[in-house]
C-alpha cells in the first residue's frame, strides 16, 4: 500500500494538507511527522505549544504522529541554498523516514505550501517565521539528493478556492490555533518617556497602525505635563492611548500591602503596572484571539553605547550580568514575562537590540517631531532659567538637565540619594509632598522604615532633607545612584 507523508512544521498548513489528503487516503496509510524548527534554535516563546498543536491535530484527524529526532541536526553541513536550520532539520527528517519505510518508491511526502490562491506566491510555509521561507523547488531538490526513490509533492499549491484555514481549524475542527498562527498585535509599553515614545513609532512604522497599540498603566502620580506629552505623541504616531489604571496611587498600595516601597523593592510597580499589564494581556489572548508582542524603549546607558557598529549592537546583548543596569533590567523583564504569564510573551528591546547605534529619541522628538520633552526630562533647565535656582545652574553645567525618567512626577521609591537631592534642589514641594507620605506610613504602622538606607538601616526624606540644609544640598547632587531603574521607567 501506498504511504503518505505530511511534513508537519507546527502551523495550519500542515494540518490543513493532511485533511486534503484524507479525501482521497485512508487514514492508516497518511503519518504526520512533526519536524520541530525553532525551539532549539529562537528563544522566542511564540513556538513553545507547536508540538502540542501538532499532537491535537494528529488526535482531531485520527491519525498517527511521529516525532522526527532533530537533535543532532546542528552537526550536520548540506550542499544546498537553503538556511542552515531548515536544510540540516530536513535531513533528520529524511533519514528517519529511510528507518521506518522499506520500499521508500511507495512513499510520498507532502510538504505544506501556501496555496496560490490564498498568497499568490508558490512557497513552502514553514509557519509563520518570517526569515524561514525556502522556495518550492529548493526543497524539491534538496529531497532528491536526500531521498531521490520518494515522491515530493505540495498539496496544497493547486487549492482552486479560498479557504480561512485557520478559521476552519479553530471553529470547525475545534482545535486551538498554535501560537504562532494567532494574530500578532505590537505593543508599546508607553511610559510617558522619549524612549517608550520613539519605540512606538518605530513599531507602528514596521507593522503598521492596525497591527499596534499604545499601552499606559497609570500610576495617578504622573507629572500632568506627560500626559501632554503623552496625547501629542498618540497624535503624531496615529495610534490611541489604552489606557489601564488600578485606581490606587502608589502610596494606597503601599498602605494596603503594609509595605513601603523602597529603593530594592517597588511593590508600587508590582501592584500598578506589572499586574494591570498581565491583566489586560490576558484579557486580550482570550477576547480577541491574538498574541501580543511587547516593546520597551530601554536603551543602553550612554558610556556603554560607544562602539563602531552602524546597524545591529555587537555588544549590547541583553544578559543578566551586563555591565549596563538598564540591560540587566531588560534581561529580567524578558524573563519575568517569560515565565509567569499563563503562556509566555515575547518581548522585544529596539534601542538595544534593533536600531541604530546612534539613535537620539529625545533629539527627533524634539526637532524633527515638533514635540516639548515632558517638562521633567528639562526640569533642571526651567528652574535655571525661569527662577534663577543656582543648584539647578549646577545640575545643567554638569550636563543634567532634568530628572533621568519621567515617571511618578520626580516621586519614584526607586529613586536614590542623587535622584531625591535633585528633587529637593529643583522641585521642593514634591520632596515634601513625599517625605510626608513617607512620614504618615511610618506612623500609622509604627514601623521604623523608610524609602531610603543609609549604613544598612532606615534613612528617612527628614533626616535627609536634615543633612542636606545642614551640609548644603550641592554635596548630594552629583554622586552617582547605584541602583537599578523601575520597571515603571520602560511600562
Amino acid at each position: 500500500m501506498d504511504q503518505h507523508i505530511v511534513a508537519g512544521f507546527g502551523g495550519i498548513y500542515s494540518s490543513y494538507t493532511v485533511h486534503e489528503i484524507k479525501k482521497t487516503v485512508a487514514p492508516e496509510a497518511i503519518k504526520l511527522f512533526f519536524v520541530d524548527l525553532f525551539s532549539d534554535v529562537s528563544d522566542e516563546p511564540l513556538y513553545l505549544n507547536n508540538a502540542q498543536f501538532m499532537s491535537d491535530v494528529a488526535s482531531k484527524l485520527e491519525i498517527e504522529l511521529v516525532n522526527v529526532d532533530v537533535s543532532k541536526s546542528s552537526e550536520k553541513k548540506l550542499d544546498t541554498i537553503l538556511t542552515d536550520n531548515l536544510a540540516a532539520k530536513l535531513s533528520s527528517f529524511a533519514e528517519q523516514i529511510t528507518e521506518m519505510y522499506e520500499d521508500l518508491s511507495k512513499v510520498t511526502v507532502h510538504f505544506p505550501a501556501t496555496p496560490l490562491c490564498l498568497k499568490g506566491q508558490n512557497r513552502i510555509c514553514v509557519e509563520s517565521v518570517e526569515n524561514e521561507w525556502a522556495d518550492t523547488y529548493e526543497v524539491r531538490a534538496l529531497f532528491e539528493k536526500l531521498l531521490p526513490q520518494v515522491n515530493v509533492v505540495f498539496s496544497l499549491e493547486g487549492l482552486d478556492e479560498k479557504v480561512n484555514i485557520k478559521e476552519e481549524i479553530q471553529d470547525k475542527w475545534e482545535v486551538e490555533l498554535p501560537r504562532s498562527e494567532r494574530k500578532r498585535v505590537h505593543i508599546a509599553m508607553f511610559s510617558g518617556g522619549a524612549g517608550s515614545a520613539y519605540v512606538a513609532y518605530y513599531m507602528v512604522q514596521a507593522y503598521g497602525k492596525e497591527n499596534c497599540k499604545l499601552f499606559f498603566t497609570n500610576t495617578l502620580w504622573e507629572d500632568e505635563d506627560n500626559l501632554r506629552f503623552m496625547d501629542e505623541v498618540s497624535e503624531y504616531v496615529g495610534l490611541e492611548i489604552t489606557e489601564i489604571l488600578d485606581g490606587r496611587t502608589p502610596e494606597e498600595v503601599f498602605f494596603d500591602m503594609r509595605y513601603l516601597g523602597n529603593s530594592r523593592l517597588a511593590k508600587c510597580s508590582e501592584e500598578l503596572k506589572v499586574r494591570q499589564t498581565l491583566v489586560y494581556l490576558e484579557e486580550l489572548r482570550d477576547n480577541e484571539q491574538v498574541e501580543p508582542i511587547l516593546y520597551f524603549g530601554i536603551a543602553p546607558h550612554e558610556k556603554h553605547r560607544r562602539d563602531d557598529s552602524h546597524v545591529k549592537r555587537k555588544n549590547n546583548i541583553i544578559e543578566e550580568n551586563s555591565a549596563d543596569m538598564n540591560i540587566r533590567k531588560a534581561a529580567g523583564i524578558r524573563s519575568f514575562y517569560a515565565h509567569f504569564p499563563l503562556e509566555p510573551i515575547e518581548t522585544r528591546f529596539p534601542l538595544i537590540e534593533t536600531l541604530r547605534e546612534d539613535v537620539d529619541a529625545k533629539g527627533i522628538i524634539q526637532f524633527e517631531w515638533g514635540i516639548s520633552l515632558p517638562r521633567m526630562y528639562t526640569a533642571a533647565i526651567e528652574a535655571a532659567e525661569v527662577d534663577g535656582n543656582i543648584l539647578a545652574q549646577k545640575l545643567v553645567e554638569k550636563g543634567i538637565n532634568g530628572f533621568s525618567h519621567a515617571n511618578c512626577g520626580g516621586r519614584c521609591v526607586r529613586g536614590g540619594f542623587q535622584h531625591y537631592a535633585t528633587l529637593f534642589a529643583i522641585w521642593p514641594d514634591q520632596y515634601q509632598e513625599q517625605e510626608d507620605m513617607e512620614n504618615r506610613f511610618r506612623e500609622h504602622f509604627e514601623k521604623n522604615v523608610s524609602i531610603l538606607k543609609k549604613d544598612g538601616g532606615p534613612y528617612t526624606l527628614k533626616q535627609y532633607r536634615e543633612d542636606m540644609e545642614a551640609n548644603g544640598v550641592e554635596k548630594y547632587l552629583f554622586q552617582p545612584d547605584d541602583t537599578i531603574p523601575c520597571v515603571c521607567s520602560f511600562s
